[in-house]
C-alpha cells in the first residue's frame, strides 16, 4: 500500500503550482532540480524557481550537474512511491526512473503522440493549431514515448500566447496530476500504449526564429508572435537597425503592393505587406536599444523606410 512518498523533478516556474497542489497531498522526500546558473544581461546568479520552492517549504533537494551513480543510490534509499517529472530539462537515464515502486511519470502539454519533445506548446501555437491538451505518462527510453496514464484535450484560443497557455495548462492540470497519481496507488487506471505511427515532434525554439520573413503570410506571423511570446519574440529589421514586435494583429486592407512593403502608417499602427496581399498591422515594436513604443510614436523623430529589410 502506497504512502505517498514522491520525488519530484522540475526547474521552471511552471512547476510550483503543481508543488503547491501536491504537498497537500502527498509527502515530497526530495526535489531534484538543475544547478543554479549565470545569466542575463549581468550575468547574474539565477536559482531555479523549484529550489526556491524547496527551500520556503523546508523540502530536501539537490542540484546534480548529471543523473549519476550517486543521485541513483540516494533515490534508492529513500524507497519513493513514484517520480514525477515537470519541465527537468534533462533526461532520467532507465537504471534511475525504474526506482520509485509504481512509476515515474511525466506532465506533457500536448495530446501525445502529438508534439513530443522540448516546445509542444510554442510548436502548436506556431503551427495555428485550435486544440491542445495534456498527457500523464510513463518515462520511457524514448523521449515522450512512454505509455499514458491521463490524456484530455484543451482548446487554444485565438489570442493565446505562450505564457497564457503555461499557466491556463497549468491550472488546468493542477488536480488532474493528484487524481492521477491517487489511481494509480489504487489501481483503478492503466496504462495505454501510443501509436508511434502518430507520432510528431516539437524541437527546441532557436533564437534566430525570431526573425521575422515576410514571405509568410500575415497570419503566421502573428502566430509566430504568440507563439514565441516571452522568448524569443519576433522582430524584423528596417534601415539596418532591429525592431521587436510586441503587439500586433492580422487586418483586412486591399492594396497591391509588394511583398514588405508598408502599406500605410498612422496613430493606430504600421501596416505591413505580406504572402497574398494579408496586411500586417504592428501597434507597437521596440526599437534597438528602446523602450516598447507605437511605429506613430517612433516616427515623429525618425525615419520610417517605405520597404523592410
Amino acid at each position: 500500500m502506497a504512502n505517498g512518498k514522491i520525488i519530484f523533478y522540475g526547474t521552471s516556474a511552471i512547476c510550483i503550482p503543481f508543488l503547491n497542489n501536491l504537498i497537500k497531498n502527498f509527502k515530497i522526500e526530495l526535489i531534484i532540480t538543475q544547478p543554479d546558473k549565470k545569466g542575463g544581461r549581468k550575468n547574474k546568479i539565477i536559482i531555479p524557481p523549484v529550489k526556491l520552492f524547496a527551500i520556503e517549504n523546508k523540502i530536501d533537494y539537490i542540484q546534480p550537474e548529471k543523473l549519476n551513480k550517486n543521485v541513483e543510490e540516494i533515490i534508492s534509499k529513500l524507497s519513493p512511491d513514484i517520480a514525477i517529472v515537470i519541465a527537468y530539462g534533462q533526461l532520467i537515464p532507465k537504471n534511475i526512473y525504474q526506482i520509485p515502486e509504481f512509476d515515474t511519470i511525466n506532465v506533457h502539454f500536448s495530446l501525445l503522440p502529438k508534439y513530443r519533445g522540448a516546445a509542444p506548446v510554442q510548436r502548436a501555437i506556431e503551427n495555428g493549431e485550435t486544440k491542445t491538451g495534456i498527457s500523464i505518462f510513463s518515462i520511457s527510453k524514448k523521449m515522450d514515448a512512454g505509455q499514458i496514464w491521463y490524456k484530455e484535450n484543451f482548446i487554444i484560443e485565438p489570442d493565446d500566447t505562450t505564457q497564457i497557455l503555461w499557466d491556463k495548462l497549468s491550472n488546468f492540470t493542477t488536480p488532474i496530476l493528484t487524481s492521477t497519481i491517487s489511481n494509480i496507488f489504487n489501481g483503478i487506471i492503466i496504462k495505454e500504449k501510443q501509436n508511434h505511427l502518430d507520432a510528431t515532434y516539437a524541437p527546441p525554439i532557436e533564437k534566430s526564429e525570431g526573425e521575422i520573413n515576410w514571405n509568410m503570410s500575415a497570419n503566421t506571423i502573428y502566430n509566430k508572435l504568440r507563439a514565441f511570446f516571452p522568448w524569443p519574440g519576433i522582430f524584423f529589421r528596417m534601415n539596418n537597425k532591429k525592431f521587436k514586435i510586441t503587439e500586433a494583429e492580422v487586418v483586412s486592407i486591399e492594396h497591391s503592393l509588394d511583398i514588405g512593403k508598408i502599406v500605410q502608417l498612422d496613430k493606430s499602427g504600421l501596416y505591413i505587406s505580406c504572402v497574398n496581399r494579408s496586411v500586417l498591422r504592428i501597434k507597437t515594436f521596440q526599437p534597438e536599444g528602446k523602450k516598447p513604443m507605437t511605429p506613430h510614436s517612433y516616427s515623429i523623430g525618425n525615419k520610417i523606410s517605405s520597404n523592410l529589410d
